[in-house]
């Protein structure tokens, strides 16, 4: 298809500098929330104690998992399937791929809800969960249908207002903040501080998706918009909505396998290394792998913006433009990672020492630099997944995760068992380099391949 023949983008900036224009508005809501989380962080120890806030942590971490495996990641099939009714003016089209993901939402937290208090329930031991927090972990798992807002997610990309999102970033810490320190009055519990992080989930849900049903109402999307939520099942079950929109459904499940795969990548590595070294172990590669991941962050944040960007230029079937954009990205994510990795092999030490001390500094350095090496290998290659799926090359990209976690799962278990915590992070980086290498074949091949192309 013909390039650059779109008068309608060339009156708006696009490509990388709509990107990084993106970029920096995330960069400003990190910026606030970073120093906010820690203060949370710092008042929520100090209140309770290393051991009770863990707990809380504990909890958190099993209802976030609940919630990310049911996770239809909707906001892609928003950005996918409803850019072009909603560039065309079909305004019925957009509202049914906006009611088709909402549904998807709704499936999935429900799923997630009834999943996390079934295994909450019968399996609190093998959770690690201590008799104090059995009641209440149950109740928190409530959290779990506040946590599906893809949707509204996919609509403030889609619109284009990054603003929204990098100020709804900042609500759910800032409700932690604010009752943590309310906590401080007397009433600090293991239960007040669950009560708190539920309300701050419940705050960051009701605000992002009261920005998204503005943005629809001030762009006329409302009208109808409750009609064709009620008409969405009927046509689902009769076949009617995926014959109008084929590949819909398989696109949704690919999407949600996909993120289900890379979340049981990074929680299959810390049990790992808790069952074969040891609980201390562990929570050095918990802390490394947060440090390293934290320090990747400004260049990882370009895949959320590019997304947009590439679906608008697939719609526009300006394919040229479109690699031309993910080579781009690839040399700023990955030259702003290479940036921090030399950055923290002179600041690193010092961090870890402020954090954890002097012995867990020198435990943890390693593997921090190790795991550091693996994201930035893995922000060269940010734009070729998002490419793959762009492209409608989805199983591509569920097929080079399922080789990496192959690969991945049996050399770590290896690599920890002969070398403890010091093996992690060579497994990692293979693993992670595997991965980047089979998307680029993909890619590769997804070029050269005029079928490839094909709407």
């Amino acid at each position: 298809m013909s390039d650059d023949s779109s008068s309608s983008q060339a009156a708006r900036p696009g490509g990388v500098q709509r990107v990084m224009s993106n970029l920096g508005v995330l960069l400003g809501g990190r910026a606030v929330n970073a120093p906010l989380s820690l203060i949370h962080i710092w008042m929520a120890t100090h209140l309770l104690g290393s051991y009770s806030f863990g707990l809380v942590a504990m909890m958190y971490a099993f209802a976030r998992t609940m919630g990310d495996i049911v996770d239809f990641q909707s906001w892609q099939t928003v950005l996918h399937y409803g850019l072009r009714p909603l560039t065309q003016g079909d305004r019925r089209g957009f509202q049914k791929i906006v009611s088709f993901s909402l549904l998807l939402d709704s499936v999935g937290g429900l799923l997630g809800f009834g999943g996390g208090v079934l295994i909450s329930l019968l399996a609190m031991n093998l959770l690690g969960w201590p008799p104090e927090i059995h009641v209440i972990g149950v109740v928190y798992c409530v959290s779990i249908l506040f946590m599906a807002s893809a949707t509204a997610t996919g609509l403030l990309r889609v619109f284009d207002r990054y603003d929204l999102l990098a100020v709804q970033g900042t609500v759910a810490t800032i409700v932690r903040v604010i009752g943590t320190a309310s906590m401080a009055l007397g009433w600090a519990s293991v239960t007040a501080l669950a009560s708190v992080w539920i309300a701050a989930e419940v705050a960051a849900w009701g605000t992002i998706f009261f920005m998204a049903a503005r943005e629809m109402y001030r762009r006329d999307l409302i009208r109808g918009l409750f009609h064709e939520m009620r008409g969405i099942l009927p046509e689902i079950l009769s076949g009617q909505f995926f014959r109008t929109y084929p590949g819909i459904w398989r696109f949704a499940l690919n999407t949600n396998l996909n993120s289900t795969l890379a979340l049981a990548f990074g929680h299959i590595g810390t049990l790992v290394v808790g069952a074969f070294v040891g609980p201390t172990s562990a929570g050095y590669y918990r802390i490394a792998s947060q440090i390293a991941a934290g320090i990747a962050k400004p260049a990882t944040l370009i895949q959320t913006t590019v997304y947009p960007e590439m679906a608008r230029l697939w719609r526009d079937r300006a394919m040229n433009r479109l690699y031309r954009l993910t080579g781009q990205v690839a040399l700023m994510a990955g030259g702003i990672g290479t940036a921090l990795l030399l950055l923290t092999l002179f600041a690193g030490r010092p961090l870890l020492q402020l954090y954890i001390g002097h012995k867990g500094a020198t435990e943890a350095l390693p593997v921090t630099l190790w795991l550091l090496a693996a994201e930035v290998v893995t922000v060269w290659g940010l734009p070729l997944e998002p490419l793959l799926f762009t492209t409608n090359r989805s199983g591509a990209a569920i097929g080079a995760r399922i080789l990496e976690c192959t690969f991945f799962l049996p050399a770590l278990v290896m690599m920890v068992r002969h070398y403890g915590l010091s093996g992690v992070g060579p497994a990692t980086l293979c693993g992670v380099t595997l991965l980047i290498t089979i998307q680029l074949v993909f890619v590769i091949r997804t070029v050269r391949s005029p079928q490839g192309l094909a709407a």
